[in-house]
């Protein structure tokens, strides 16, 4: 990090930083107190986080993401789902000698089962034998190993067997790291954060929700989570940096309403589908709203084009829409990404 005092030093000043407490984060805090000081403007944090080893009861971050009214976002995780899962994750590979198969269709006892085989190659191309040596079962929302109806269990892989339903039987009640990164990646959303790159790792939140996020931290770290947050000021680079990640964001999100909406037109959509659209309108809008000190005279033309496509979708469900707009979005097909928000030369 460049250690000049101008004021562009602000676009990338640290409110938290994990680990702290080096000369380095010393400096930087006593950087972004001088700007504060100074009357700079808040526009916004960037947000990411690492979360490299994540395991905890389910009610326990529930219970972090009620604090921002998000724990909906921690939902229980159904049986089949964490079998499947748990399974995949062993990551038994034939040139290992193992391999797992489901049952096509398991004894009425069980939700579901997969096999666990040992594979006995041949040589030449007679193809490798697979010999059932344990059995994985759902029996309501236990997972269970079990040895082979018939047959003699074979004991590596009734080990292994047990390795998948501990695990799955885990995956019930915890949240692991894969789990609690998509948890998160939600929040951002909930938060109307947009990111910084394609790919996300990068997040900008707005002022409006940025303390939302710094009340997450103390719980996120109990957790294993490493939360961090940029502190965004009004210099030159920092507005562009703001300002490009909100309008490409919003414009990604009307790419996908204008494509929808193509769909509207020859496939037609159902109610339940056509509320969710119309939300999407206005969460656009709202978005726009939050990020109007980065985006300026763009914010206006962005809530244009979302009450635009509101009013499309609804006629969309009472008669055609024609082909060369969409309620004055220029559509353009053969450049999907290109943007969106000329302003019509009315």
């Amino acid at each position: 990090m460049s250690t000049h005092s101008d004021s562009s030093v602000a676009s990338s000043a640290p409110r938290t930083i994990v680990n702290g407490g080096t000369s380095a984060a010393h400096a930087v805090a006593a950087v972004q107190s001088g700007l504060r000081a100074h009357g700079a403007r808040h526009i916004g944090d960037l947000i990411s986080w690492n979360t490299n080893c994540v395991d905890v009861p389910r009610g326990d971050a529930r219970d972090v993401f009620a604090l921002v009214g998000l724990e909906k976002l921690i939902a229980d995780m159904d049986p089949q789902t964490a079998l499947n899962r748990a399974v995949k994750e062993a990551r038994l590979r034939r040139q290992d000698g193992f391999t797992a198969m489901p049952f096509k269709r398991p004894n009425a006892d069980a939700a579901m089962a997969w096999g666990i085989y040992r594979v006995e190659s041949k040589d030449g191309e007679a193809g490798d034998a697979l010999v059932l040596g344990a059995r994985v079962r759902l029996i309501g929302s236990l997972a269970v190993v079990s040895p082979p109806e018939a047959g003699e269990p074979d004991g590596e892989c009734m080990e292994r067997g047990r390795m998948i339903v501990e695990h799955a039987n885990h995956l019930i009640t915890h949240v692991e790291t894969r789990d609690m990164s998509g948890a998160l990646t939600a929040t951002v959303n909930a938060l109307s954060g947009v990111p910084l790159r394609n790919r996300g790792g990068f997040y900008l939140l707005p002022p409006a929700t940025c303390e939302q996020w710094a009340s997450l931290r103390p719980g996120l770290e109990r957790m294993g989570v490493g939360p961090f947050v940029i502190e965004m000021f009004d210099s030159p680079q920092a507005l562009q940096t703001a300002a490009t990640a909100a309008r490409s964001a919003l414009e990604s999100d009307i790419v996908e309403l204008v494509a929808d909406l193509e769909k509207a037109k020859t496939d037609g959509l159902r109610s339940d589908a056509l509320e969710r659209r119309l939300a999407a309108c206005e969460s656009l809008c709202a978005r726009a709203t939050l990020f109007r000190d980065v985006l300026q005279d763009m914010a206006a033309t962005i809530e244009e084009r979302a009450q635009a496509l509101k009013g499309a979708f609804i006629a969309s469900m009472e008669k055609p829409v024609a082909a060369a707009g969409v309620g004055g979005v220029d559509v353009v097909q053969d450049d999907p990404e290109a943007a969106l928000f000329q302003l019509d030369a009315a």
